[in-house]
């Protein structure tokens, strides 16, 4: 074989590998790449979806069981703390998520809780349509609870008398005194409990 014939099989060689080199190097960017932003992806779903802490003032109350009763044979729920955020409750009513102007009661807004739902009770000494639209806004902001596409936020007006402060923020065993409509900590508190209660998976 020449000299010439050589070399032009050397250098279609290393035309060869070149090309393989170069393919590698894209399929490895293509790869790596690829892998980068599935783990952005991962990253974001998970600060997304990550719950708050702990928030200021908040109370761990004790738990008082999760017995049902019918409310058809006239039994009212009993509760050694209120406004309850566990104990006994109507097994057979749960209310539709949403804001409400007439009171729930407590034997059912307990269910809610039960279902992995917050609660915020309020009272006002008189009308209040300003607070109620802003916890209608509130709702309207507040994200559907996942795998579900519900909001599951119940807001109900309350007994003055067994109300520590204005407004009042309810998870199942926890409980949140407040002095006044605050918005941002309201959402915390929804994306901090809910889903949690003993029967959080399910929905009314």
């Amino acid at each position: 074989m020449s000299k010439k014939a050589s070399g032009a099989n050397l250098s279609k060689r290393e035309q060869l590998r070149a090309e393989r080199r170069r393919r590698s190097l894209v399929w490895n960017v293509i790869l790596l790449g690829g892998g980068g932003l599935a783990l952005l992806a991962v990253i974001a779903y998970l600060v997304a979806t990550a719950r708050p802490g702990a928030l200021t003032d908040e109370k761990l109350i004790l738990d008082e069981g999760k017995a049902h009763v019918n409310s058809s044979v006239g039994v009212k729920p009993q509760y050694s703390h209120y406004p309850p955020s566990s104990g006994t409750h109507y097994g057979d009513q749960v209310a539709p998520w949403g804001v409400y102007a007439e009171p729930i009661e407590e034997g059912v807004f307990v269910h809610n809780l039960e279902h992995g739902g917050v609660v915020f009770l309020y009272y006002c000494d008189e009308p209040c349509p300003d607070l109620e639209r802003q916890f209608d806004d509130l709702y309207k902001k507040a994200p559907p609870a996942r795998p579900f596409t519900t909001v599951k936020i119940l807001v109900t007006p309350y007994d003055k008398a067994k109300m520590p402060k204005p407004i009042v923020a309810l998870a199942w065993d926890h409980e949140l005194d407040m002095d006044k409509f605050d918005e941002a900590t309201m959402l915390q508190w929804y994306k901090r409990f809910v889903n949690l209660g003993p029967e959080g998976s399910q929905l009314p």
